[in-house]
């Protein structure tokens, strides 16, 4: 049984007692000099009088000379999709992107039924690593409070609140635009959406541009339209039945990955429909399997490189400078194939 330790006081509880931004706190902690000598005393005398204390194993992390030049992956199997394409790209270009900054990544995975934190304080106490990347954050996330809580340098692969006080590379809200755009030009106004589970930062963030971008152009999304689907093809294809079956099924589907579009096309397939005569179909991620299929798809794209080198070079920069929490934000851009056309008459 996994047993947690009394919880410390953190560096936004200091934030909070004083007013300012984690990021000025962290720099009056630090002496910095574009810092007041008031504000300094200030935040040292709230940092006293709630008991903060530097994490000293996560600052040795920080220090040139300790450094390990490993960077910590820890990939959570129970929502982790091993078998996804996108996902095996981006490991990929995780490792080669951290080996030509002169990094190792090491990946490790919780064991059964354990801790999701568990694994970081091993890799903390053990001072195994300089900091990690997290991918699927989720909404309160206990990884992502454990790490801000010991002033453990880390990236997010999207953005699950706006407290800040950490890096991360998040999707714009236009990130679905392209493919709204498409559709619309197309003629189609009735379009729904496969979504992961919204507890999810990166899934919340498509939901949240799918809606704006219809809402650009006069549209009001239907949230009956708008289905989370889990992350793989069975749960997508059951998902797009549900919506067929519907007494006004959409025109055009926009699925938030391509194995969910995947899904998608057979359910289409099943009810005899044509792709794009009768709906068309758009993906996201083009892993390589999207010009295969059939027909081929259309589908949102941004390189695997970019978001490999986006996450390392924002956890590297947090690493040298405890103050560093800009995010980065990428817009995929749109790769028309086969799946998509002109909507039918109504």
């Amino acid at each position: 049984m996994f047993v947690r330790a009394k919880k410390r006081p953190t560096l936004r509880e200091v934030a909070k007692a004083t007013g300012l931004s984690v990021t000025q706190t962290s720099r009056a902690l630090n002496n910095r000099d574009d810092v007041s000598a008031h504000t300094r005393a200030r935040v040292a005398e709230a940092a006293a009088k709630i008991g903060y204390a530097p994490n000293l194993e996560a600052r040795r992390l920080k220090m040139p000379g300790t450094r390990t030049n490993s960077i910590g992956l820890v990939l959570a199997t129970d929502s982790q999709r091993f078998s996804d394409p996108f996902l095996g790209g981006l490991l990929t270009e995780l490792v080669d992107e951290a080996a030509r900054r002169g990094c190792e990544l090491q990946l490790s995975a919780p064991l059964a039924d354990e801790d999701p934190t568990a694994s970081y304080a091993r890799a903390v106490a053990a001072q195994s690593v300089d900091g990690f990347v997290v991918l699927r954050t989720a909404f309160d996330d206990p990884r992502v409070r454990y790490l801000r809580d010991h002033d453990v340098p880390f990236v997010t692969f999207g953005r699950i609140d706006d407290i800040g006080g950490h890096p991360a590379v998040n999707e714009s809200i236009d990130c679905l635009r392209p493919a709204i755009d498409h559709l619309v030009n197309l003629g189609h106004r009735r379009i729904g959406c496969l979504a992961e589970p919204r507890e999810h930062a990166v899934a919340a963030q498509r939901i949240a541009s799918f809606s704006a971008s219809l809402m650009s152009h006069g549209i009001e999304a239907d949230p009956a339209h708008i289905i989370p689907s889990g992350f793989r093809e069975d749960a997508a294809a059951e998902a797009t039945s549900r919506l067929l079956n519907s007494r006004k099924p959409p025109s055009a589907l926009i699925a938030v990955n391509d194995l969910l579009a995947m899904g998608a096309l057979r359910a289409a397939s099943a009810h005899g429909l044509d792709v794009p005569g009768d709906m068309s179909i758009v993906g996201f991620d083009d892993i390589h399997a999207a010009r295969f299929m059939s027909p081929p798809l259309t589908t949102l794209r941004y390189p695997s490189q970019t978001l490999g080198n986006g996450l390392i070079t924002q956890l590297l920069n947090a690493i040298n400078d405890p103050t560093f929490e800009d995010d980065m934000h990428v817009t995929p851009e749109l790769v028309v194939r086969q799946s998509s056309g002109p909507a039918k008459s109504p």
